[in-house]
């Protein structure tokens, strides 16, 4: 056998391969084939199915072979891969059932951890896990992190996350959850108390288990989450967390949140920055409306108007907005059951097509400028309904476009720049000491010498941010010295 022979990768697919299931089909991770590109650099690869009930079996390995032709694939029962032999010095498995999952030949294995795995079972399964191995180093919930093989560390910094499948994929592009010599990155699961697991710093997005439509959990396996994660949170009380979940309830509701900018603004220390840069940064005029079909008088407002929920997260509706035009148009717009409830009626802020992204990763400030909507004039809307109804998620520049007669596609330069960064440099720090937060983004649209600023996001995408995973290593690192 040759020196440089590359050890063998086996991927049990069971559970190992995808986000979650759904009846017959499993969604394929958007990421999946990079990171088989990846790993072949480093390993042999071989994917076994052996899955206890052959039609299930047989459905997989046709739907892994439709979708990763390059990839070495078999089909074996339990037995069979008991009884099988690998010509390899090295074998590496990847599996979620270590117990079933044996060969008869020296192996290291990595442990699969998966979301979307039966609650009852796992937590049977995990607890197993545990306890016959304390030492949790090849703890992972990604194939990607059997990288962590190649790092040599005894002792390094190791971070417990829960993230979604979505922003978990967002996260393992930057290689955040890629264990090496300094940093381990373990998964938890807190549909059930976590006893075995010892970790440095706690990091995750745990509000998203109320995402309904992004996290395959029921409301049961929600509530009991939360619990658990209330627990972790209250007898390990050293761990240091990014962001706490206190720190994030400020930001759900639009209009607490805005009342808290204002004080932000007008403080003393932010007053002598505008003073001094001679550019006014502020919040947009706005009223919380609760239409509930009663009477009500909208004749003072002043249009045109964007209109949104009043929470600012966690809902179905909370990325939903609509440009109102007129009273017609909005009390037409009340009609529609989408916007119903407590609403924010915000007046529009036209900033000729600019948007200052703002993205704060734990003390580095990453300010990106970027095309953003056309002015919005009451004479060049194009509906008579008087209202238009858009998804901020979606292609907001093309989106918000179908809805006027002209459309100027040009970015017309800001002339005080310089100052406005000094500025914006500022209030994000001083946002981060007043709301406790390490991960969050906002928005600054304006024009001349008048801006605002537009909510708070926690724990934004950094899309295009230059080495991302180092900055996240810094901040673990900061946040535990905290």
């Amino acid at each position: 056998m040759q020196q440089n022979q590359k050890p063998l990768l086996i991927i049990d697919s069971r559970y190992t391969l995808y986000d979650m299931r759904q009846k017959r089909t499993y969604k394929y991770n958007a990421i999946l084939q990079k990171s088989f590109l990846l790993l072949q650099a480093h390993f042999q690869i071989q994917v076994i199915f052996c899955h206890s009930k052959p039609n299930t079996n047989d459905f997989f390995y046709n739907e892994f072979q439709k979708n990763f032709k390059d990839i070495e694939s078999k089909k074996l029962s339990i037995q069979e891969l008991k009884e099988s032999q690998f010509q390899n010095q090295e074998i590496l498995v990847v599996t979620h059932n270590y117990e079933q999952f044996t060969l008869t030949q020296n192996y290291q294995l990595y442990y699969f951890s998966s979301i979307s795995q039966q609650l009852d079972k796992k937590k049977e399964l995990e607890l197993k896990y545990y306890q016959l191995n304390p030492k949790t180093k090849f703890h992972i919930s990604h194939i990607q992190q059997v990288i962590s093989y190649f790092s040599k560390s005894e002792n390094p910094f190791c971070v417990g996350y829960y993230f979604y499948p979505k922003k978990f994929n967002e996260l393992i592009q930057f290689e955040i959850f890629i264990s090496n010599n300094n940093f381990n990155y373990l998964p938890i699961d807190f549909r059930f108390q976590n006893k075995y697991q010892v970790i440095d710093l706690l990091f995750h997005k745990i509000m998203d288990i109320y995402k309904n439509k992004e996290i395959n959990m029921k409301q049961d396996e929600v509530e009991l989450f939360q619990q658990n994660y209330d627990k972790f949170i209250t007898e390990n009380a050293q761990i240091p967390v990014v962001d706490s979940t206190e720190c994030l309830d400020m930001l759900i509701q639009r209009d607490e949140l805005n009342t808290k900018l204002e004080s932000i603004i007008a403080s003393p220390e932010f007053q002598k920055a505008v003073q001094e840069h001679h550019i006014k940064i502020m919040t947009p005029e706005q009223i919380v409306f609760n239409n509930n079909d009663q009477q009500y008088d909208v004749s003072n407002l002043k249009y045109p108007l964007i209109v949104k929920s009043k929470q600012g997260a966690l809902t179905a509706n909370c990325h939903i907005m609509a440009i109102v035009i007129n009273e017609k148009g909005l009390k037409e717009l009340f009609k529609h059951e989408q916007f119903k409830g407590q609403l924010i009626l915000q007046q529009i802020i036209n900033h000729n097509s600019i948007i200052y992204k703002i993205y704060q990763l734990g003390s580095k400030m990453i300010v990106q400028k970027r095309k953003s909507i056309p002015n919005i004039e009451i004479n060049n809307f194009k509906f008579d309904e008087g209202f238009y109804i858009f998804d901020t998620q979606k292609d907001l520049f093309n989106n918000v476009s179908q809805c006027l007669i002209q459309v100027d596609e040009g970015i017309h330069e800001c002339s005080n720049e310089p100052q406005l960064l000094k500025q914006i440099e500022l209030l994000s720090s001083i946002i981060s000491k007043e709301f406790k937060l390490h991960l969050f983004g906002f928005d600054i649209i304006g024009m001349n010498w008048e801006f605002y600023i537009i909510d708070i996001n926690h724990f934004p995408g950094y899309k295009n941010v230059e080495n991302a995973r180092g900055l996240f290593e810094q901040l673990f690192v900061q946040a535990s010295k905290k």
